[in-house]
């Protein structure tokens, strides 16, 4: 593993781990637990999109199987209006839908489509999309 990857790795203990939440319990479905294992081994590659995909999905997946057992409903009505799940969804369709060019987006944000900066740049958006998941999916499990 590298420098970077191990620094990676201890970010996502240190998040998973904190005193004031109870991750450990693992309160997901079995569709969530298979697509949080990739969430993790994502971020520790640096691969962001994926990270912030497979985290949107993770959420959805725990509120289809576990919460609601709606599987017809669209996901925007599954996050009945909360704003954070709505950027995040807002995000992975930016990132999973092309749009034409000069559409507002949160994914190419260097003039020029520079993929590599706008991939860089997607680290802090992974990282936040992380911990939301973290907190949609854990939060207040005893």
């Amino acid at each position: 593993m590298s420098e970077e990857e191990a620094a990676r790795e201890t970010w996502l203990r240190q998040v998973e781990l904190r005193a004031e939440r109870p991750y450990t319990l693992l309160y997901l479905s079995t569709h969530g637990q298979l697509l949080h294992l990739d969430a993790r081994r994502a971020f520790v590659a640096g691969a962001w999109a994926s990270v912030i995909v497979m985290c949107q999905a993770i959420i959805e997946a725990t509120l289809r199987d576990l919460h609601f057992k709606d599987y017809e409903v669209k996901a925007k009505e599954l996050f009945f209006n909360q704003e954070d799940l709505e950027r995040l969804r807002i995000l992975r369709n930016q990132l999973v839908h092309p749009s034409p060019p000069g559409t507002p987006s949160e994914i190419w944000t260097v003039p020029n489509g520079d993929s590599a900066v706008c991939h860089a740049a997607l680290e802090a958006h992974a990282r936040w999309a992380y911990e939301l998941m973290l907190e949609a999916v854990y939060s207040g499990r005893e």
